[in-house]
């Protein structure tokens, strides 16, 4: 009986060795499938990828103001009163000398005589500040009167770290709220050199030409303002440079990812300027770059240059 039981204790044991043994080569197995199917994936990403060549590196800025007159002057009363009578209301057009509204003063002693208000210059009046029965001061603005027969301005803060590279004679592609899909091209006419300490911003003013007259003073507008230019250089697209402000970049050949130092010129919008590190030519990762190491093998998409 003992023998029995002694032969039943042995098989049990083997028993339980074989099955934690078993238990145990599948978890290997398992995990080394695994950790084979993540190499796998890791050295076989597709990436996109743009070959380096020479091209325009520009740096723009967009702006956001609003179109003037190419003359405008605000309009203001001589003497204290109510206006009595407005006889040329938003968007008349108006000589120099003529007569805008009317300002009864009734203040004691005075002679109760309606006073002219004057527009200063010829043009068009373009916004009323002002309503019938309402009390006027010398410090009141009653009325903007613009001429913007051949040219309007637009008129756009911009921040105290662009100023210094923006130019007189630069170009500016002009957009307008009202006027969607049509794009008007400008040039830089003056640039403002104060800044103002609460928005820490200035002002650049943008002569549009107007022949046909569809700009109108008041309408609210952008400007792309180029800033920066280089032509014709070695250039890498912005999108193969890493975010941590690095200058390297990944380049492809036979197929396997190389980390690459580069040093670069001006960064434009879509184009960075390339000083050394690439003569040209090569293949550099634009999408997918972040999931790639040096030394990986990767399957590239040609991305097309516009």
């Amino acid at each position: 009986m003992i023998s029995i039981n002694k032969k039943y204790n042995l098989f049990k044991g083997i028993l339980i060795s074989i099955t934690i043994g078993l238990v145990i080569s599948t978890l290997s197995i398992s995990c080394q499938n695994r950790k084979g199917k993540n190499i796998e994936t890791r050295i076989n990403q597709t990436v996109a990828v743009i070959t380096v060549g020479r091209h325009i590196v520009n740096r723009s800025v967009e702006l956001f103001g609003s179109v003037y007159g190419d003359l405008q002057v605000t309009v203001s009363p001589k003497i204290a009163g109510q206006v009595i009578q407005i006889k040329k209301p938003e968007g008349s057009t108006v000589s120099q000398g003529d007569t805008i509204l009317y300002i009864l003063n009734d203040i004691p002693g005075m002679d109760y005589q309606p006073g002219p208000v004057l527009s200063p210059i010829s043009g068009t009046v373009g916004k009323v500040n002002v309503e019938v029965g309402q009390n006027v001061s010398p410090a009141t603005t009653i009325a903007t009167i613009s001429n913007y027969s051949n040219n309007v301005r637009v008129k756009a803060p911009i921040s105290d770290q662009d100023l210094p590279y923006v130019k007189k004679g630069a170009n500016a592609e002009i957009s307008i709220t009202a006027l969607p899909g049509l794009v008007f091209q400008g040039r830089v006419s003056n640039v403002s050199t104060v800044v103002d300490q609460m928005s820490g911003s200035a002002t650049v003013e943008i002569t549009i030409p107007n022949l046909d007259h569809k700009l109108i003073p008041g309408m609210a507008a952008s400007a792309k303002l180029t800033l920066e230019q280089k032509n014709d250089v070695i250039a890498l697209p912005t999108a193969a440079l890493f975010t941590d402000g690095s200058q390297k970049v990944l380049v492809v050949q036979d197929g396997v990812a190389h980390l690459k130092e580069v040093k670069l010129g001006l960064i434009g919008n879509d184009y960075a300027e390339v000083l050394s590190g690439l003569a040209g030519g090569e293949k550099v990762i634009t999408v997918g770059k972040e999931r790639v190491s040096d030394g990986d093998k990767v399957k590239t998409i040609e991305e097309s240059v516009e």
